[in-house]
């Protein structure tokens, strides 16, 4: 698939995991579906759609409604489904469990099960970035402009603090790490660190756990199609089988058993793109 992947600029660590540009066709004899189920993910996007604008449903039965050309996506708990267009062509910026609070400076529990036109939020040199964006020929170009952007950016970033640290940390351990040591991480009490996961993730720490812990078993899945769901529950930390299923059900709207290997052959594997790994 024409997808192309790029490390942020060193600069950038602290906030950004990844820049992606897709260009896909789905006209072309891809195989794709441009329909995509979006389950919620502990990663904050930045989205700038240069060709076909991208189509939302929050449920069954309800119609696609077409969203801005640039959106902001906010913590989500709810899946959506996406209608990608016949030409879709986007940069996705990926960012750190707290970045998007650092980049607008507003509390995320405000935001959560949301998305906003970007322009609203950021102002009008979005405009400018989408019109450079269309006007650029090669995705190393996109990826050049995208991310003199967010080093633009850099002067009027909120602080780096050891929470934020200590949420990569729980990322990068899929969601494993007992809450007192992760709140102990960040120099915190439970009470203190719950409050500022509101502010800076828009979740309660459990409930961000959780949904690092499904995310993961969900990309295992997309990137392993043929492994078992018993098999991906034990090896992301499920106790049992009931307990994984109780968690799929609640951040994906159905049964694990409803995402067969057929249907992920057909799937935009967005989650599989998705960089966890880099470090601060």
């Amino acid at each position: 698939m024409p997808t192309i992947h790029f490390a942020p600029h060193p600069a950038l660590l602290e906030f950004v995991n990844s820049v992606f540009v897709f260009d896909i066709d789905f006209g072309a004899g891809t195989g794709l579906s441009p329909i995509y189920p979006f389950v919620p993910s502990p990663n904050r996007f930045l989205c700038f759609f240069l060709r076909d604008q991208v189509k939302l449903s929050k449920g069954p039965g309800e119609k696609f409604i077409e969203r801005a050309r640039s959106i902001i996506i906010g913590p989500q708990r709810l899946p959506v489904t996406l209608d990608l267009g016949q030409e879709h062509q986007a940069v996705v910026v990926c960012l750190k469990p707290a970045g998007m609070y650092r980049l607008l400076g507003i509390p995320m529990a405000e935001l959560v099960d949301c998305d906003y036109d970007a322009r609203l939020v950021m102002g009008q040199e979005i405009d400018e970035l989408v019109d450079g964006l269309q006007e650029a020929r090669t995705h190393q170009q996109r990826n050049d402009i995208t991310q003199r952007y967010l080093l633009g950016k850099l002067p009027k970033l909120k602080a780096l603090l050891p929470f934020d640290r200590a949420m990569l940390h729980q990322v990068q351990a899929s969601g494993s790490l007992p809450i007192e040591r992760v709140a102990a991480q960040a120099c915190l009490s439970l009470r203190q660190f719950e409050r500022k996961s509101y502010e800076r993730l828009g979740l309660s720490p459990k409930m961000y756990s959780r949904m690092i812990r499904f995310s993961h078993a969900y990309k295992y899945k997309e990137s392993a199609p043929h492994t078992s769901w018993l098999d991906i529950a034990h090896r992301c930390g499920y106790y049992d089988q009931m307990h994984f299923i109780r968690d799929f059900k609640f951040f994906a709207g159905f049964a694990p058993s409803g995402l067969r290997e057929e249907q992920i052959e057909h799937l935009v594997r967005f989650r599989t793109m998705e960089d966890l790994t880099v470090a601060l």
